[in-house]
């Protein structure tokens, strides 16, 4: 037995079956990590149980449960396979927010960046339209939030005509399940999303954050998985003319209620479709 959370977050289990997420196997949990010690609760309990994750920052020692990490507000961030989740530890979040630019550069329409393909490889694209999108923040009944849930997805109210909700009022969220949700609406944000277009024709839609201009320092995890643009050629023989042509379409992207808690299935798939990709590339 374990937590869908904790089963995510440590890089040794597995689902049995990805899509139910059960059963939980931990048999290949190695020894040196059940040895890690909470940084959280091992003052408070003697007896050692249950398996830790660490920072992902370099070399750091920080360990904690999964659980407790979550409770304390460590910073973990969905990321890409085989590294599913980012965990920051405290030390390493403050020492990132020094180092943090204090302003973007602009992006503008016609511009050349760099942004992850669908295919989880990083390309040069154009961006070909900015837009804003005016999100709600909300903190559900269980303790989870959304940042990025839309106005007229709050059935309680008619946002669209009146406005946002007062802060601390509770609202009835409808989530892409269709089920209704009781939540307390915290804020407002307003994101800019830029569209960009890859040699191969599709489009994506992604935050400022998530692309680098063509003049900004690649981070580390970026560069290792750049590529050039004519490697893009072969991109109909590893996911199917049907495919490629479907996911041109843009799509409506939410931060699941689940994905806050680190749940994303559709990494999943993207690390399906790249391990067959690099079978293929052996094969040629």
């Amino acid at each position: 037995w374990a937590h869908i959370m904790c089963a995510i977050a440590i890089p040794e289990v597995r689902f049995g079956d990805v899509t139910e997420r059960r059963p939980i196997d931990t048999s290949r949990i190695p020894l040196q990590r059940l040895k890690l010690k909470c940084i959280f609760c091992r003052q408070r309990i003697k007896k050692i149980s249950g398996a830790c994750i660490q920072c992902s920052y370099g070399r750091c020692p920080a360990s904690f449960h999964v659980t407790c990490a979550h409770a304390a507000g460590v910073l973990m961030e969905p990321d890409d396979w085989p590294y599913v989740v980012y965990i920051t530890c405290f030390r390493h979040k403050i020492s990132q927010t020094v180092k943090t630019k204090p302003f973007e550069k602009a992006v503008s329409v016609g511009q050349t960046v760099i942004a992850k393909h669908r295919n989880t490889r990083y390309y040069s694209c154009r961006v070909i339209e900015v837009t804003s999108q005016v999100f709600y923040e909300v903190m559900f009944d269980d303790g989870s939030f959304s940042r990025d849930t839309f106005p007229e997805d709050i059935v309680s109210r008619d946002c669209l005509k009146l406005g946002p909700p007062a802060e601390g009022e509770v609202v009835q969220v409808k989530w892409p399940d269709g089920k209704l949700y009781g939540a307390k609406y915290l804020g407002t944000n307003i994101a800019y999303m830029y569209n960009v277009e890859f040699e191969d024709g599709s489009q994506i839609a992604t935050k400022r954050e998530e692309i680098y201009t063509l003049d900004e320092e690649l981070p580390k995890r970026v560069r290792a998985r750049f590529s050039t643009a004519s490697n893009m050629r072969f991109e109909d023989t590893f996911y199917g003319t049907d495919i490629i042509q479907g996911e041109k379409k843009r799509q409506r992207v939410l931060s699941s209620r689940f994905k806050n808690e680190y749940v994303d299935d559709p990494g999943y798939r993207s690390f399906l479709k790249t391990s067959f990709l690099k079978k293929c590339q052996k094969r040629v």
